[in-house]
């Protein structure tokens, strides 16, 4: 049975991770300086502090680390508070989970007041029981930290708390700490390797129930 769930928000329960995709380049774009090649997937599996301080060493950036981190956040806390959607049907499947007394966390790499703006956008916010993210724990999700956080605030067995993801290298991280994972589809994210290391590949959340009972199977 399902005890518990944890999910990530980009690209699994928001639709975001076309702005993600861009926001090392845009921010230092704004400071007149060219990106390498390749900046978006060093980036990717970090946290804005992470980032900052790699965008300051790497490209030798006068600003404090801080200044880093609030320049890109400013630009991104604009997009989840005006712009963002949460994925085709997101707000349903957690509803349905909380019918079930299944307990729900979201673990983000994401600022967190950032990520709680796009989640008020979206009315998920009321559905997710506690919010976790890498910056408050200084972690990032190439260890499972973050995860089993979330699990033990929720008081769940390992072997009965699924996890929720739409990024290889947490997908990974959840599997191979015992967590059951669902992989969820996201064009910015590598679908066949997503499937080899998921229980669970997910076209969408449009289908709770498909997804439940198969899930009660494991």
């Amino acid at each position: 049975m399902i005890q518990g769930a944890i999910f990530d928000a980009d690209g699994t329960l928001l639709d975001s991770m076309g702005m993600w995709d861009t926001v090392g380049e845009r921010y230092l774009a704004s400071l007149g300086i060219p990106a390498r090649p390749g900046l978006r997937e060093i980036l990717f599996p970090m946290s804005l502090t992470q980032c900052a301080a790699y965008l300051k060493q790497t490209y030798g950036l006068p600003q404090s680390c801080q200044a880093i981190a609030d320049g890109i956040n400013e630009s991104i806390f604009t997009f989840y508070r005006d712009e963002v959607q949460a994925k085709a049907g997101a707000k349903a499947f957690l509803e349905a989970l909380h019918r079930q007394g299944v307990a729900v966390t979201l673990a983000t790499a994401t600022d967190r007041e950032v990520i709680l703006a796009g989640l008020r956008r979206t009315s998920l916010l009321p559905l997710l029981d506690k919010v976790f993210t890498c910056g408050d724990l200084g972690v990032d999700k190439r260890t499972p930290t973050i995860f089993h956080t979330a699990r033990a605030a929720m008081g769940t067995a390992l072997a009965d708390t699924w996890v929720f993801e739409d990024a290889v290298h947490a997908a990974q991280t959840a599997y191979q700490a015992g967590y059951r994972v669902a992989g969820v589809a996201d064009p910015y994210s590598d679908q066949k390797a997503l499937q080899a290391t998921c229980h669970l590949y997910l076209p969408d959340l449009t289908d709770f129930s498909g997804f439940y009972e198969r899930a009660k199977q494991w």
